[in-house]
């Protein structure tokens, strides 16, 4: 496959794209941001998605530190939880994804 359409990149910006490069993950970064600490249920009723790939996609968002989970994972034991964005961690990975862009 030629280098241009599958260039090596940076593992930062590699995993900026593979984070921020899902429309669904986006979606719920950007509801989860307008609307606060938010439960499953509340972000379901915004973001207009069904539960199962709802869980998936926090679980990968929180994986990467882009939101933080109370309880955190492993301490739940039937309790709601409530998710919420990690503000600098979305901004530090899209400043390392827009500097490889424009070559800074």
């Amino acid at each position: 496959m030629p280098s241009l359409i599958r260039p090596i990149l940076p593992p930062e910006v590699e995993e900026a794209i593979g984070l921020m490069g899902n429309r669904a993950r986006v979606e719920i970064l950007r509801r989860l941001s307008m609307l606060g600490p938010s439960t499953i249920g509340r972000l379901q009723a915004a973001v207009d998605i069904s539960r199962p790939s709802l869980n998936r996609h926090l679980d990968i968002l929180a994986q990467a530190g882009l939101v933080l989970t109370d309880p955190p994972a492993g301490m739940r034991h039937g309790k709601d939880v409530v998710y919420v964005v990690q503000s600098a961690r979305v901004r530090e990975l899209t400043k390392q994804y827009a500097s490889y862009v424009v070559g800074a």
